[in-house]
């Protein structure tokens, strides 16, 4: 075969053109990978068995790891209460505070139109009262000019002057 690959004249295809250099070369190889097999091989293995066992140490520490991790998670579950009771606790301490609340807004309404309405009487009453003062105010006003007009023309110069006197007397005496 390695004479195939090598060519008997010159340079060869594939391979020099001596096939006792091919011999030799690969006598030489061949103990060369030998001696390395023997002298390193030992070596070798041994750091392949170290980095097995090592990668074995790290898979194994990762287990357990994992499975106290899995452990701590069960027990923080565990802890927690639980979200179906939280949730109907918040839910009912809602609607007990929407009731407070509604009783509360209740009975602020209610007094509001009671004071609304204590307020809405005095307003009429005061109302009433200012138009019967205007009233009588307008009525003795009225009664006031008719009196006047009556009295002034029914009254002669004599009569006139004694009402005048009359007035001021008693002027005088209120002093």
């Amino acid at each position: 075969m390695l004479y195939i690959l090598a060519a008997p004249v010159g340079n060869g295809v594939h391979l020099a053109g001596d096939i006792k250099e091919v011999y030799w070369g690969s006598i030489a190889f061949f103990l060369l990978i030998g001696l390395v097999a023997w002298k390193f091989g030992p070596a070798i293995k041994k750091m392949v068995v170290s980095r097995s066992e090592r990668i074995q140490a790290e898979l194994e520490a990762a287990r357990a790891a994992r499975t106290e991790a899995e452990a701590s998670l069960m027990a923080s579950t565990a802890d927690l209460p639980d979200v179906g009771d939280e949730e109907a606790r918040i839910r009912s301490e809602a609607v007990e505070t929407a009731e407070r609340l509604k009783v509360d807004m209740v009975a602020k309404a209610e007094a509001d139109a009671q004071a609304m309405k204590t307020r809405g009487l005095a307003d009429v009453e005061n109302m009433k009262r200012q138009a019967l003062t205007d009233l009588q105010d307008e009525v003795a006003s009225l009664t006031r000019k008719a009196t006047e007009t009556i009295v002034a023309d029914g009254l002669d110069e004599a009569a006139h002057a004694e009402l005048i006197e009359n007035y001021i007397t008693q002027v005088g005496q209120l002093s």
